[in-house]
């Protein structure tokens, strides 16, 4: 079996996989300097980066850079019996800011970014811990990021109130509502 090489896996030549690689390099670069640098017009550039954003291999990311802010991220392993409930429970929660399927002894691989290690652990609690669905939970937080790696934040976090992580939060959903009888 022959293995596909990226530029035919990705359909890309070498001219896109060289505007991939400098604007990895550095994203600010102008059409006209990456032109110069690959020998084409500065409009079959621009027309070649809207390609690569179409077939989504150029995005743009607002977010904060894990390696120059200072915010705890834990990378949270979870195996569960049913990887669609957690999904669904926590696909809205900001705290999360990525969630991935894995393969192995656990299922779901979720990044989780806050101001503190221990906001971290109470949400670990509230969502996976606590849930009769997960069978196993591994935290492990970042120390360092040798590399750029931007992540995206939701300011709602601001509003952890150290029971849901908002109004929205499926714990608020599937709390039974006490009403107190007041004379």
């Amino acid at each position: 079996m022959l293995k596909q090489t990226f530029n035919e896996k990705l359909g890309i030549d070498n001219d896109d996989k060289k505007i991939i690689e400098m604007l990895e390099e550095n994203p600010d670069l102008t059409h006209s300097f990456i032109a110069e640098e690959i020998g084409k017009s500065q409009p079959a550039i621009g027309a070649r980066i809207l390609k690569l954003e179409r077939k989504h291999l150029i995005t743009k990311q607002v977010g904060f850079n894990l390696r120059k802010v200072d915010l705890d991220v834990a990378i949270v392993q979870v195996s569960t019996r049913d990887v669609e409930e957690i999904i669904k429970k926590v696909k809205d929660c900001p705290f999360i800011n990525y969630i991935f399927r894995i393969s192995g002894e656990f299922n779901l691989m979720i990044f989780l970014a806050a101001s503190s290690i221990s906001i971290i652990e109470k949400i670990v609690d509230l969502c996976f811990r606590g849930d009769e669905n997960v069978l196993n939970v591994k935290t492990n937080f970042i120390i360092s990021a040798e590399r750029s790696f931007v992540m995206p934040i939701d300011f709602r976090i601001e509003k952890f109130d150290g029971n849901s992580c908002g109004p929205n939060c499926y714990l608020n959903k599937n709390r039974p509502i006490i009403k107190i009888k007041r004379d």
